[in-house]
């Protein structure tokens, strides 16, 4: 979907301090084989304290935003907070106390769940709402944190394709001006895919036992048997490309046209990645960054072009693609044209 007078008015990150991945293969609680494949150099690791709590690093990256933009909180109309994990205490509204906390009483604020892809789903959904007018205000803050804590999580080796890093994004989109343009959204989906991310597990009626490690990988390996998916790849590669090619021709870009693509933090180690699949050489891609940093569950994105602003490298005029996805499965793209450099 193209938008008109959409635009990112703030972007920020609080993170905490980085692990250093060879320190934890000297420690053995990473295989050599397994750190070189997936080459993430670092991941992000929040202390057990209350303060690093994942709502407390969102509020602080929040302000950060609607500082860098100078938003008034009266001027927004929607808070939407994007997680993976525990967010600090059970059925607590995580989203409500960021908006309280970061805006004010009255905005409408909302949870999303949608794994990886909250983040820039919630891109999507909030332009739908600013462009109706019905929130009454020309702002919307979307924020996203995690803490990926032992032992319920291994961080580590939960998954196959990543390692887990803790901290909080935020971005600010607004109908009245930004350092950055928003050009066009599209989202794809394939519901059917849900099933690897539940294996075969029974549902049950409460959540694990902390003590037992949830292992994400064996699940996804579980759900393709039981569902019987001879090919993933196929289903992925569909997805992946029909997003990319409906945002690219709703903004009219070409992949030639991207100066930067932000993407997930992940590898597959086989030679074929997701930028290649974008058309975009990995050196124009986020995983510079990315690969300090760990997987931020659903911030990738902001957090990636929180980065390329920040550090000069995203320019007035250059046009970066944006792209997530989510087990779900989903996948949101955007395209925004930077025309200036952010508040600092």
């Amino acid at each position: 979907m193209r938008w008109e007078n959409l635009f990112v008015s703030g972007v920020a990150t609080w993170l905490p301090p980085v692990v250093a991945t060879e320190d934890v293969v000297s420690s053995g609680v990473v295989t050599p084989e397994r750190s070189k494949l997936r080459g993430i150099e670092s991941v992000t690791v929040a202390s057990a304290h209350e303060e690093d709590a994942p709502p407390r690093m969102a509020v602080r990256a929040a302000k950060e935003a609607l500082r860098q933009g100078a938003t008034d909180p009266a001027d927004v109309a929607l808070v939407l907070h994007s997680s993976l994990w525990f967010q600090g205490i059970d059925m607590w509204p995580a989203a409500s106390y960021i908006a309280h906390e970061a805006v004010g009483r009255e905005v409408p604020s909302f949870g999303l769940a949608q794994r990886c892809n909250g983040g820039m789903g919630s891109i999507e959904l909030a332009a739908s709402v600013l462009a109706a007018g019905t929130g009454g205000g020309h702002a919307a803050l979307l924020t996203t944190a995690d803490r990926f804590a032992e032992p319920r999580i291994d961080r580590w080796n939960s998954v196959d394709v990543t390692m887990y890093g803790d901290g909080a994004t935020a971005l600010v989109l607004s109908t009245r001006g930004g350092f950055a343009r928003v050009l066009a959204t599209a989202t794809a989906a394939d519901n059917s895919l849900e099933v690897l991310s539940r294996g075969d597990e029974p549902l049950t009626p409460h959540p694990a036992e902390p003590s037992v490690t949830a292992d994400l990988g064996e699940r996804t390996v579980r759900g393709a048997t039981a569902a019987g998916f001879p090919d993933l790849a196929h289903r992925y590669i569909d997805l992946l490309v029909s997003a990319k090619t409906r945002v690219l021709e709703d903004s009219g870009t070409s992949a030639d046209d991207l100066a930067w693509a932000v993407i997930p933090v992940s590898r597959r180690g086989t030679g074929h990645e997701l930028h290649h699949l974008l058309g975009v050489p990995d050196e124009r891609t986020s995983w510079a960054y990315g690969r300090t940093t760990g997987h931020l569950g659903a911030g990738d994105q902001f957090a990636g072009l929180a980065h390329l602003t920040a550090t000069g490298q995203a320019r007035p005029g250059d046009r970066v693609l944006l792209f997530g996805g989510g087990a779900g499965y989903t996948c949101t793209a955007a395209v925004v044209e930077i025309l200036s450099p952010p508040t600092p």
